[in-house]
């Protein structure tokens, strides 16, 4: 091996050099069979759907596991948008399977985009 081999072995990332797919590391998603998704509220968020009274729509939202931290979450009830921002994803394992936590956040701030 070169010396220019081995610096390019040695710049990898280790999610390059663990065989997963390009750009993503190890995943419970990868192995889990019917997982389910739960939603959390944020007091600030718990504090705002409670005053629009959309606490248990939002709560009850069926999202799927690609929800990443950043993206935003609308639920429109009578016309009126209501954003919420994924701000924390956190794996779950119990005895009884897999479960994705998404933590949703108000006011939703912006990324910057």
């Amino acid at each position: 091996m070169t010396i220019l081999e081995k610096r390019k072995v040695m710049a990898r990332t280790p999610a390059e050099g663990s065989g997963h797919r390009p750009n993503q590391s190890p995943s419970p998603e990868d192995r889990a069979t019917g997982r389910r998704v739960s939603i959390v509220l944020t007091a600030s968020a718990r504090h705002y759907a409670g005053k629009q009274v959309i606490a248990e729509p939002i709560e009850a939202l069926q999202l799927g596991s690609d929800c990443a931290v950043g993206d935003l979450v609308s639920l429109v009830k009578a016309g009126t948008q209501h954003d919420f921002a994924v701000i924390c994803r956190r794996w779950i394992c119990k005895e009884q399977g897999i479960e994705l936590e998404l933590t949703l956040d108000h006011p939703a701030r912006s990324s910057g985009r």
